[in-house]
């Protein structure tokens, strides 16, 4: 069991561009992004390793995933990155899978298996996860039953109340559950996409959702509508009793 928890940093729906002056609804998103990497490292929590779960580049560029390296590299810790319906999938596991960078896959640390998927498909805003990304993540769980799992993906596997979201979600998340569901050492399962975050339990699984480094969504809402919360974050801390410890951080402005 690790001496210590493993401190994660979950980043996500950072949409950067190859201009760093573009703005996504009405935000500069590169210097929300920035603030977002001063407030991490200025604070008095240091991450082990930090998780960036799609929707990194809107604009599909090189240039946007070069932008993306160079800010999360500034930690000096290894990032663990899945791409999201806004990315370019091809283009993002080139630029960003020379260490301290990984494209999806997994990693271990002590007793915990945390294990990357690629949900996106394209022309398709919702998530769908292949067959080969199924039958890897089922051969995982079998080959790593003594460890403690965490599941990260962009799309959310479960509703989240709003209707236009809901629609875009994982769309064949029957299949990925039922996975899950043979497997009892998933302790937690985190997406981004839905830019808000929240935390709840299914069966005996945590399921997190964190809000993006830019705008965040209204919650609850049939229709797109933009919340007034700031720009935010979330820390997870695995614990190798299988717990985890969890909180959100807003970007104090």
């Amino acid at each position: 069991m690790p001496k210590k928890p493993l401190k994660l940093l979950h980043v996500t729906d950072l949409h950067l561009c190859a201009r760093s002056e573009s703005r996504m609804r009405g935000l500069n998103t590169y210097d929300t992004m920035l603030a977002v990497i001063k407030q991490v490292r200025t604070g008095k929590v240091r991450p082990d390793a930090v998780l960036a779960t799609g929707d990194l580049v809107q604009d599909g560029t090189r240039e946007g995933y070069e932008r993306v390296k160079k800010v999360l590299e500034s930690l000096a810790v290894p990032v663990y990155c899945i791409p999201g319906n806004h990315d370019a999938p091809r283009i993002m596991g080139e630029m960003l899978n020379t260490p301290p960078l990984q494209f999806c896959g997994t990693a271990t640390y002590g007793n915990w298996c945390i294990i990357m998927l690629n949900s996106t498909r394209s022309g398709d805003d919702g998530g769908w996860l292949d067959k080969d990304q199924l039958e890897f993540l089922d051969r995982t769980l079998a080959s790593n039953s003594a460890n403690h799992a965490l599941v990260c993906l962009h799309h959310h596997p479960v509703p989240m109340g709003s209707r236009w979201l809901d629609e875009i979600g994982l769309r064949n998340s029957d299949e990925f559950l039922k996975v899950i569901d043979h497997h009892q050492q998933v302790r937690g399962i985190v997406w981004g996409h839905v830019h808000q975050a929240s935390d709840r339990r299914r069966r005996n699984v945590r399921l997190f959702s964190s809000p993006s480094t830019g705008s965040q969504f209204l919650p609850n809402s049939d229709d797109f509508a933009l919340d007034s919360r700031p720009p935010g974050y979330r820390w997870l801390e695995l614990r190798g009793s299988g717990s985890i410890d969890t909180s959100v951080v807003w970007l104090q402005e």
